[in-house]
Protein backbone atom coordinates (compact mmCIF):
# COMPACT_ATOMS: atom_id res chain seq x y z
CA UNK A 1 0.00 0.00 0.00
CA UNK A 2 1.45 3.31 -1.06
CA UNK A 3 1.90 6.21 1.33
CA UNK A 4 1.21 9.87 0.53
CA UNK A 5 4.81 10.48 1.58
CA UNK A 6 6.30 8.10 -0.98
CA UNK A 7 8.10 9.42 -4.05
CA UNK A 8 6.03 10.20 -7.11
CA UNK A 9 7.31 8.48 -10.28
CA UNK A 10 9.57 10.85 -12.19
CA UNK A 11 7.85 10.11 -15.50
CA UNK A 12 4.81 12.02 -14.27
CA UNK A 13 6.72 15.29 -14.40
CA UNK A 14 8.51 17.19 -17.18
CA UNK A 15 12.10 16.06 -17.68
CA UNK A 16 13.41 19.59 -17.14
CA UNK A 17 11.67 19.81 -13.77
CA UNK A 18 12.96 16.40 -12.69
CA UNK A 19 16.52 17.35 -13.65
CA UNK A 20 16.51 20.43 -11.42
CA UNK A 21 18.91 19.89 -8.51
CA UNK A 22 20.37 22.62 -6.32
CA UNK A 23 22.39 20.15 -4.27
CA UNK A 24 25.70 20.81 -6.06
CA UNK A 25 25.17 24.56 -5.68
CA UNK A 26 24.54 24.15 -1.96
CA UNK A 27 27.74 22.17 -1.50
CA UNK A 28 29.91 24.31 -3.77
CA UNK A 29 28.88 27.72 -2.46
CA UNK A 30 28.63 26.80 1.22
CA UNK A 31 31.98 25.02 1.37
CA UNK A 32 33.75 27.70 -0.68
CA UNK A 33 32.60 30.70 1.38
CA UNK A 34 33.15 28.86 4.65
CA UNK A 35 36.70 27.94 3.69
CA UNK A 36 37.31 31.57 2.72
CA UNK A 37 35.96 32.93 6.00
CA UNK A 38 37.97 30.32 7.92
CA UNK A 39 41.16 31.53 6.22
CA UNK A 40 40.39 35.06 7.41
CA UNK A 41 39.77 33.79 10.94
CA UNK A 42 43.08 31.91 10.94
CA UNK A 43 44.87 35.07 9.81
CA UNK A 44 43.04 37.02 12.50
CA UNK A 45 44.08 34.62 15.26
CA UNK A 46 47.67 34.58 13.97
CA UNK A 47 47.73 38.38 13.93
CA UNK A 48 46.35 38.68 17.43
CA UNK A 49 48.31 35.85 19.01
CA UNK A 50 51.68 36.07 17.24
CA UNK A 51 51.92 39.74 16.26
CA UNK A 52 49.74 41.58 18.76
CA UNK A 53 50.49 39.10 21.53
CA UNK A 54 47.00 38.63 23.00
CA UNK A 55 43.54 37.34 22.17
CA UNK A 56 40.41 39.24 23.15
CA UNK A 57 36.71 38.54 23.58
CA UNK A 58 35.92 39.36 19.96
CA UNK A 59 38.46 36.76 18.79
CA UNK A 60 36.80 34.01 20.79
CA UNK A 61 33.37 35.05 19.52
CA UNK A 62 34.56 34.89 15.92
CA UNK A 63 36.02 31.42 16.52
CA UNK A 64 32.68 30.33 17.99
CA UNK A 65 30.88 31.68 14.93
CA UNK A 66 33.27 29.83 12.61
CA UNK A 67 32.75 26.54 14.43
CA UNK A 68 28.98 27.03 14.23
CA UNK A 69 29.27 27.78 10.54
CA UNK A 70 31.17 24.56 9.89
CA UNK A 71 28.57 22.58 11.86
CA UNK A 72 25.89 24.20 9.70
CA UNK A 73 27.81 23.23 6.57
CA UNK A 74 28.05 19.67 7.86
CA UNK A 75 24.28 19.58 8.35
CA UNK A 76 23.80 20.99 4.85
CA UNK A 77 25.99 18.24 3.40
CA UNK A 78 23.94 15.58 5.19
CA UNK A 79 20.73 17.19 3.94
CA UNK A 80 22.00 17.17 0.35
CA UNK A 81 22.94 13.51 0.68
CA UNK A 82 19.32 12.93 1.73
CA UNK A 83 17.99 14.70 -1.34
CA UNK A 84 17.89 18.34 -0.33
CA UNK A 85 18.10 20.51 -3.44
CA UNK A 86 15.81 18.20 -5.40
CA UNK A 87 12.06 18.54 -5.65
CA UNK A 88 10.25 17.17 -2.62
CA UNK A 89 7.84 15.03 -4.62
CA UNK A 90 10.71 13.02 -6.12
CA UNK A 91 12.13 11.96 -2.75
CA UNK A 92 11.30 8.77 -0.91
CA UNK A 93 9.72 8.91 2.53
CA UNK A 94 13.06 8.39 4.28
CA UNK A 95 14.74 10.99 2.09
CA UNK A 96 12.02 13.52 2.86
CA UNK A 97 12.30 12.91 6.59
CA UNK A 98 16.08 13.14 6.58
CA UNK A 99 16.15 16.22 4.34
CA UNK A 100 13.80 18.04 6.72
CA UNK A 101 15.64 16.80 9.82
CA UNK A 102 19.13 17.86 8.73
CA UNK A 103 17.92 21.19 7.33
CA UNK A 104 16.02 22.10 10.51
CA UNK A 105 18.90 20.89 12.67
CA UNK A 106 21.34 23.12 10.80
CA UNK A 107 19.37 26.38 11.04
CA UNK A 108 20.20 27.11 14.74
CA UNK A 109 23.92 26.78 14.01
CA UNK A 110 23.51 29.08 11.02
CA UNK A 111 21.83 31.68 13.23
CA UNK A 112 24.66 31.49 15.77
CA UNK A 113 27.16 31.74 12.90
CA UNK A 114 25.87 35.09 11.62
CA UNK A 115 24.57 36.43 14.94
CA UNK A 116 27.66 35.97 17.11
CA UNK A 117 29.97 38.10 14.91
CA UNK A 118 27.75 41.10 15.64
CA UNK A 119 28.71 40.74 19.29
CA UNK A 120 32.34 40.44 18.21
CA UNK A 121 32.09 43.64 16.15
CA UNK A 122 30.53 45.48 19.09
CA UNK A 123 33.32 44.28 21.38
CA UNK A 124 35.97 45.29 18.85
CA UNK A 125 34.50 48.77 18.31
CA UNK A 126 34.20 49.42 22.03
CA UNK A 127 37.85 48.53 22.53
CA UNK A 128 39.13 50.45 19.51
CA UNK A 129 36.88 53.49 19.40
CA UNK A 130 36.75 54.03 23.18
CA UNK A 131 33.14 55.31 23.06
CA UNK A 132 31.34 57.11 25.85
CA UNK A 133 28.97 55.27 28.15
CA UNK A 134 25.87 55.88 26.04
CA UNK A 135 27.48 54.58 22.85
CA UNK A 136 28.84 51.56 24.72
CA UNK A 137 25.34 50.73 25.91
CA UNK A 138 23.94 51.22 22.41
CA UNK A 139 26.55 48.95 20.82
CA UNK A 140 26.07 46.14 23.31
CA UNK A 141 22.29 46.56 23.41
CA UNK A 142 21.90 46.50 19.62
CA UNK A 143 24.08 43.43 19.11
CA UNK A 144 22.70 41.54 22.12
CA UNK A 145 19.08 42.32 21.29
CA UNK A 146 19.70 41.25 17.71
CA UNK A 147 21.15 37.93 18.89
CA UNK A 148 18.19 37.37 21.22
CA UNK A 149 15.75 38.19 18.42
CA UNK A 150 17.47 35.74 16.07
CA UNK A 151 17.40 33.00 18.70
CA UNK A 152 13.66 33.56 18.87
CA UNK A 153 13.53 32.02 15.39
CA UNK A 154 14.99 28.82 16.82
CA UNK A 155 12.36 28.73 19.56
CA UNK A 156 9.51 29.12 17.07
CA UNK A 157 11.11 26.65 14.64
CA UNK A 158 11.08 23.84 17.18
CA UNK A 159 7.91 24.90 19.02
CA UNK A 160 5.66 25.30 15.98
CA UNK A 161 4.73 21.63 16.14
CA UNK A 162 3.91 19.45 19.14
CA UNK A 163 5.81 17.20 19.44
CA UNK A 164 8.68 18.93 17.64
CA UNK A 165 9.98 15.76 15.98
CA UNK A 166 6.66 15.30 14.17
CA UNK A 167 8.06 17.78 11.66
CA UNK A 168 10.51 15.18 10.35
CA UNK A 169 8.91 11.95 11.54
CA UNK A 170 5.86 11.34 9.38
CA UNK A 171 4.74 8.40 11.52
CA UNK A 172 4.05 10.72 14.45
CA UNK A 173 0.88 12.79 14.44
CA UNK A 174 1.51 16.33 15.56
CA UNK A 175 -0.32 19.59 16.04
CA UNK A 176 1.25 22.57 14.30
CA UNK A 177 0.59 26.27 14.13
CA UNK A 178 0.65 28.10 10.81
CA UNK A 179 4.06 28.05 9.15
CA UNK A 180 3.64 31.73 8.41
CA UNK A 181 4.12 32.56 12.09
CA UNK A 182 7.74 31.48 11.73
CA UNK A 183 8.10 33.15 8.34
CA UNK A 184 6.75 36.51 9.51
CA UNK A 185 8.87 36.51 12.66
CA UNK A 186 11.97 35.43 10.72
CA UNK A 187 11.48 38.32 8.29
CA UNK A 188 11.25 40.74 11.22
CA UNK A 189 14.37 39.25 12.82
CA UNK A 190 16.22 39.33 9.50
CA UNK A 191 15.30 42.96 8.94
CA UNK A 192 16.49 43.89 12.43
CA UNK A 193 19.71 41.95 11.80
CA UNK A 194 20.29 43.97 8.63
CA UNK A 195 19.70 47.21 10.55
CA UNK A 196 22.24 46.23 13.23
CA UNK A 197 24.80 45.35 10.55
CA UNK A 198 24.33 48.81 9.06
CA UNK A 199 24.58 50.50 12.46
CA UNK A 200 27.81 48.67 13.28
CA UNK A 201 29.21 49.77 9.92
CA UNK A 202 28.19 53.43 10.18
CA UNK A 203 29.17 54.05 13.80
CA UNK A 204 32.97 53.82 13.36
CA UNK A 205 32.82 56.07 10.30
CA UNK A 206 30.98 58.74 12.30
CA UNK A 207 33.70 58.66 14.96
CA UNK A 208 36.68 58.48 12.61
CA UNK A 209 35.47 61.46 10.61
CA UNK A 210 35.88 63.73 13.64
CA UNK A 211 39.51 62.77 14.29
CA UNK A 212 42.46 64.89 13.18
CA UNK A 213 43.88 62.50 10.61
CA UNK A 214 44.33 62.98 6.89
CA UNK A 215 41.53 62.19 4.47
CA UNK A 216 43.24 59.16 2.96
CA UNK A 217 43.55 57.46 6.33
CA UNK A 218 40.00 58.41 7.25
CA UNK A 219 38.61 56.80 4.12
CA UNK A 220 40.77 53.69 4.46
CA UNK A 221 39.82 53.18 8.10
CA UNK A 222 36.14 53.84 7.41
CA UNK A 223 36.19 51.22 4.68
CA UNK A 224 38.04 48.70 6.85
CA UNK A 225 35.74 49.13 9.83
CA UNK A 226 32.58 49.65 7.77
CA UNK A 227 32.88 46.77 5.34
CA UNK A 228 30.21 44.98 7.37
CA UNK A 229 27.66 47.03 5.45
CA UNK A 230 27.93 44.33 2.78
CA UNK A 231 26.34 41.97 5.30
CA UNK A 232 23.35 44.32 5.36
CA UNK A 233 22.72 43.73 1.67
CA UNK A 234 23.09 39.97 2.10
CA UNK A 235 20.73 39.95 5.09
CA UNK A 236 18.08 41.89 3.19
CA UNK A 237 18.28 39.53 0.23
CA UNK A 238 18.11 36.51 2.52
CA UNK A 239 14.83 37.83 3.92
CA UNK A 240 13.31 37.37 0.46
CA UNK A 241 14.12 33.64 0.71
CA UNK A 242 12.40 33.14 4.07
CA UNK A 243 8.89 32.42 2.68
CA UNK A 244 10.33 29.13 1.39
CA UNK A 245 9.96 27.83 4.96
CA UNK A 246 6.21 27.66 4.33
CA UNK A 247 6.51 26.17 0.85
CA UNK A 248 5.21 22.73 -0.07
CA UNK A 249 8.38 21.91 -2.04
CA UNK A 250 10.53 22.12 1.09
CA UNK A 251 13.70 20.40 -0.11
CA UNK A 252 13.94 22.51 -3.27
CA UNK A 253 12.55 25.83 -2.01
CA UNK A 254 14.73 26.07 1.11
CA UNK A 255 17.95 25.46 -0.82
CA UNK A 256 18.51 29.17 -1.42
CA UNK A 257 17.82 29.92 2.24
CA UNK A 258 20.46 27.39 3.31
CA UNK A 259 22.96 28.92 0.90
CA UNK A 260 22.32 32.53 1.89
CA UNK A 261 22.37 31.77 5.60
CA UNK A 262 25.91 30.47 5.26
CA UNK A 263 26.89 33.27 2.86
CA UNK A 264 25.65 35.85 5.37
CA UNK A 265 27.64 34.20 8.15
CA UNK A 266 30.80 34.13 6.03
CA UNK A 267 30.34 37.74 4.95
CA UNK A 268 30.05 39.14 8.44
CA UNK A 269 32.87 36.92 9.76
CA UNK A 270 35.18 38.20 7.02
CA UNK A 271 34.06 41.78 7.62
CA UNK A 272 34.78 41.33 11.32
CA UNK A 273 38.30 40.06 10.60
CA UNK A 274 39.48 42.62 8.04
CA UNK A 275 39.99 45.57 10.46
CA UNK A 276 42.43 43.61 12.64
CA UNK A 277 44.55 42.18 9.82
CA UNK A 278 46.46 45.37 9.08
CA UNK A 279 49.51 44.43 11.22
CA UNK A 280 49.78 41.14 9.30
CA UNK A 281 49.59 42.99 5.98
CA UNK A 282 52.31 45.36 7.17
CA UNK A 283 54.53 42.43 8.14
CA UNK A 284 54.00 40.66 4.82
CA UNK A 285 54.42 43.68 2.56
CA UNK A 286 56.84 45.70 4.68
CA UNK A 287 54.85 48.89 4.50
CA UNK A 288 51.81 50.46 6.04
CA UNK A 289 48.83 50.03 3.76
CA UNK A 290 46.80 52.90 5.22
CA UNK A 291 49.55 55.47 4.98
CA UNK A 292 53.19 55.91 5.93
CA UNK A 293 56.11 53.84 4.81
CA UNK A 294 57.23 51.97 7.87
CA UNK A 295 57.18 48.27 8.59
CA UNK A 296 55.74 46.71 11.71
CA UNK A 297 57.97 44.67 13.87
CA UNK A 298 57.07 40.99 13.94
CA UNK A 299 55.67 41.39 17.42
CA UNK A 300 53.89 44.52 18.51
CA UNK A 301 54.85 46.24 21.71
CA UNK A 302 52.04 44.98 23.88
CA UNK A 303 52.41 47.10 26.92
CA UNK A 304 52.28 50.73 27.81
CA UNK A 305 51.36 52.77 30.83
CA UNK A 306 48.96 55.59 31.36
CA UNK A 307 49.19 58.13 34.14
CA UNK A 308 47.79 55.60 36.59
CA UNK A 309 50.38 53.00 35.69
CA UNK A 310 47.81 50.69 34.07
CA UNK A 311 49.07 48.65 31.17
CA UNK A 312 47.47 48.67 27.75
CA UNK A 313 47.52 46.09 25.01
CA UNK A 314 48.97 46.79 21.62
CA UNK A 315 45.66 47.25 19.85
CA UNK A 316 44.83 50.36 17.93
CA UNK A 317 42.78 52.65 20.13
CA UNK A 318 40.98 55.70 18.86
CA UNK A 319 39.81 58.20 21.44
CA UNK A 320 38.15 61.51 20.80
CA UNK A 321 38.26 62.80 24.36
CA UNK A 322 41.33 64.27 26.03
CA UNK A 323 42.92 62.58 28.99
CA UNK A 324 45.49 64.84 30.57
CA UNK A 325 48.45 62.76 31.47
CA UNK A 326 50.83 65.09 33.29
CA UNK A 327 51.50 68.65 34.37
CA UNK A 328 54.67 70.67 34.29
CA UNK A 329 55.70 72.87 37.18
CA UNK A 330 54.33 76.04 35.52
CA UNK A 331 50.91 74.56 34.71
CA UNK A 332 51.48 75.71 31.17
CA UNK A 333 52.03 72.48 29.23
CA UNK A 334 49.95 69.34 29.61
CA UNK A 335 50.72 66.23 27.60
CA UNK A 336 48.84 62.97 27.31
CA UNK A 337 50.02 60.02 25.22
CA UNK A 338 47.61 57.19 24.38
CA UNK A 339 49.13 53.98 23.08
CA UNK A 340 47.46 52.91 19.84
CA UNK A 341 49.81 50.23 18.59
CA UNK A 342 53.50 49.84 17.89
CA UNK A 343 55.69 50.17 14.86
CA UNK A 344 59.35 50.42 14.08
CA UNK A 345 61.11 53.15 12.18
CA UNK A 346 58.22 55.45 11.34
CA UNK A 347 59.81 58.73 10.28
CA UNK A 348 56.67 60.61 11.23
CA UNK A 349 56.84 59.31 14.77
CA UNK A 350 60.55 60.03 14.98
CA UNK A 351 60.09 63.62 13.86
CA UNK A 352 57.31 64.11 16.37
CA UNK A 353 59.43 62.77 19.19
CA UNK A 354 61.92 65.55 18.61
CA UNK A 355 59.41 68.22 19.59
CA UNK A 356 57.48 66.45 22.32
CA UNK A 357 58.68 66.01 25.90
CA UNK A 358 59.73 62.47 26.70
CA UNK A 359 57.76 60.89 29.48
CA UNK A 360 59.69 58.69 31.87
CA UNK A 361 58.35 55.20 32.44
CA UNK A 362 58.05 53.38 35.68
CA UNK A 363 61.29 51.60 34.93
CA UNK A 364 63.00 54.88 34.17
CA UNK A 365 63.15 54.48 30.41
CA UNK A 366 62.06 57.24 28.08
CA UNK A 367 59.41 57.14 25.41
CA UNK A 368 62.11 56.79 22.83
CA UNK A 369 62.78 53.27 24.05
CA UNK A 370 59.27 52.02 23.47
CA UNK A 371 59.70 50.72 19.92
CA UNK A 372 58.05 53.84 18.50
CA UNK A 373 54.58 53.05 19.74
CA UNK A 374 51.79 54.65 17.81
CA UNK A 375 50.27 57.24 20.09
CA UNK A 376 47.63 59.86 20.22
CA UNK A 377 49.12 62.88 21.94
CA UNK A 378 46.95 65.63 23.38
CA UNK A 379 48.89 68.78 24.21
CA UNK A 380 47.06 71.44 26.21
CA UNK A 381 48.90 74.73 26.50
CA UNK A 382 47.85 77.47 28.91
CA UNK A 383 49.45 80.85 28.29
CA UNK A 384 49.45 83.64 30.83
CA UNK A 385 50.64 87.21 31.21
CA UNK A 386 52.96 88.49 33.88
CA UNK A 387 50.67 90.80 35.83
CA UNK A 388 49.69 91.75 39.30
CA UNK A 389 47.77 89.05 41.11
CA UNK A 390 45.03 91.57 41.86
CA UNK A 391 44.07 91.88 38.18
CA UNK A 392 40.74 90.66 36.91
CA UNK A 393 42.33 87.92 34.80
CA UNK A 394 41.82 84.32 35.88
CA UNK A 395 44.84 82.98 37.70
CA UNK A 396 46.69 79.75 36.96
CA UNK A 397 47.98 77.34 39.56
CA UNK A 398 51.30 79.22 39.91
CA UNK A 399 49.60 82.52 40.70
CA UNK A 400 49.92 84.09 37.23
CA UNK A 401 46.89 85.34 35.34
CA UNK A 402 45.97 83.07 32.42
CA UNK A 403 45.37 84.66 29.06
CA UNK A 404 44.67 81.75 26.76
CA UNK A 405 44.14 78.04 26.34
CA UNK A 406 45.21 76.03 23.30
CA UNK A 407 44.72 72.36 22.61
CA UNK A 408 46.58 70.42 19.94
CA UNK A 409 46.07 66.75 19.13
CA UNK A 410 48.16 64.36 17.06
CA UNK A 411 46.74 61.01 16.09
CA UNK A 412 49.13 58.47 14.60
CA UNK A 413 47.24 55.65 12.94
Amino acid sequence: MSSPFDAVPADQFPAEWVAQDKGPSILGVCIAVTVLSTIFVIMRIFTRQKIMGALHLDDYLVVLATISEWVNVGMAIMAVKSGNGKHFALLSKDEKQNAIFWTILGFPFGIVAFGTPKLAVASLLIRLMNPNKINKICLWAASSLCMATLLGCVVILYAQCTPAYSQWNFDVAGTCISKWVLVDYAIFAGGFSAFVDLYLAIYPASVLWTLQINLRKKIALCVALGIGSIATVVAIYKCTRLPSLAGADFSYDTSDLVIWTIVEASTIIIACCIPVLRPLVDVLFGRRMLGGSSAYKYRYGTSGADRYGQSHGGDVELSKGSRLGGRNPNNSHLVSNHTMGSLAGDPEVESQESILPKKPHQNGSSSGDRNHQITRTDVVTVTYNEADSSSDHPVTGNGSPASGLATTSWVKI
